[in-house]
């Protein structure tokens, strides 16, 4: 394993002060936010009231337990299973459970880095460090590294040619279905068959585990709480998502209408970057176009694109798209969305540039290598 230079230490060493003091800004606000709704889920599991888990009037009540000043509902919307699979965390006070999860998805993260340093080299380092989605996810408590983690788990095992366990590890994203609903068509466009029969095999697993936990009413209560439309905290603040309906909320723009038309583009986009491509570009662009064309998706979301920018920065041989993967991984369109309207779509921006590319490249290599075969059989009548 490569030793890093010293100037990439230093800006890893730099962009960790950055995030640092960032993160002290955020977490007081995160721990009763983003973390608050997870530890409810934890704790509605643990004390067996799985009954009534998506119950809105039952998780406010429980959080107003934990937050009293809690006035409305941040709601616990994952899975069945993996309210249980968090259920230990409730077993620690809550405060106590807010330093235990942040520590976990910061170690979590660093392993990440470890496995990019070794794969990629010290440069991932860099980039994994300037990254701001997954710093800024664990600064509000989320989960998102925990999806950077399936996506290299996938990567790592399809790589190594075990394609039904790559498909099986990347069903576990679906704890975060929406950012994961693309891929089974491109594991079908890419003809991964044996990727996607695991990724199928699990999906129905899990499906069958948050049944037989939360039966048909748990199941009915969980699709009715996901479509209410009077939950503030559901999805607040459209403009600073990162996908591709943010770009029109930044316009001031509501159409359905566009809106369809531009969630079709991305997937359209998405099938020419990963159409008989290699495997690093099926991963960069099925995790960026999913992210583009998924509802309610924030910054953090975003951390699981880290493997993505990686492999387009040290594979890609256009130089485009490694441009377009360094902006993405760098701060400064995550930065700029701050200032909010119309500039809260820069990260959006970015990721579409970032997936054209991808798009555009692909395109490129599988027509150049159609001629070609086309001239060297000519050639040989």
């Amino acid at each position: 394993m490569q030793r890093p230079s010293w100037v990439a230490l230093g800006t890893v060493l730099v962009a960790a002060v950055l995030w640092t003091a960032m993160a002290f800004l955020i977490v007081p606000g995160a721990r009763h936010h983003d973390f608050l709704n997870l530890y409810t889920g934890a704790r509605l599991a643990r004390t067996g009231q799985v009954a009534s888990l998506y119950d809105p009037t039952t998780q406010l009540a429980t959080e107003r337990t934990l937050v009293p000043r809690t006035a409305t509902l941040i709601p616990f919307v994952r899975p069945h299973f993996y309210a249980t699979i968090l259920s230990p965390l409730a077993a620690l006070e809550f405060n106590r459970a807010f330093v235990v999860w942040v520590a976990f998805q910061t170690v979590l993260l660093l392993a990440c880095w470890t496995w990019g340093w070794r794969r990629f080299g010290p440069d991932a380092l860099v980039f994994g460090a300037l990254f701001a989605p997954a710093a800024l996810g664990i600064a509000h408590g989320q989960d998102c590294v925990v999806f950077l983690a399936v996506v290299i788990g996938f990567y790592t095992l399809a790589e190594r040619h075990r394609d039904s366990f790559s498909g099986a590890a990347l069903a576990f994203g679906l704890v975060k279905f929406h950012l994961f609903m693309l891929w089974p068509l491109t594991l079908a466009v890419s003809r991964r068959w044996r990727a996607l029969a695991g990724f199928s095999v699990v999906s129905l697993a899990l499906g069958a585990a948050s049944f037989a936990i939360g039966g048909r009413t748990g199941v009915s209560q969980y699709i009715a709480l996901l479509q209410m439309k009077n939950i503030e905290r559901l999805s607040p603040s459209p403009e600073k998502m990162v996908n591709i309906y943010s770009l029109l909320a930044n316009a001031g723009v509501e159409s359905g209408g566009l809106s369809f038309l531009f969630g079709t583009a991305v997937v359209l986009a998405t099938v020419a970057a990963v159409w008989r491509a290699p495997l690093w570009r099926l991963v960069a662009g099925t995790s960026c176009g999913a992210l583009l064309v998924a509802p309610h998706v924030y910054g953090y979301d975003a951390a699981l694109l880290l493997l993505g920018v990686w492999l387009a920065i040290f594979e890609s041989r256009d130089r485009w798209t490694r441009l377009a993967a360094a902006t993405v991984a760098i701060p400064i369109p995550y930065l700029i969305g701050l200032a909010g309207p119309p500039w809260s779509a820069a990260p959006a921006l970015a990721l579409v540039i970032f997936l054209v590319t991808l798009a555009v490249e692909n395109v490129r290599v599988y027509w150049t290598s159609r001629f070609s075969r086309c001239n060297a059989s000519a050639a040989s009548l």
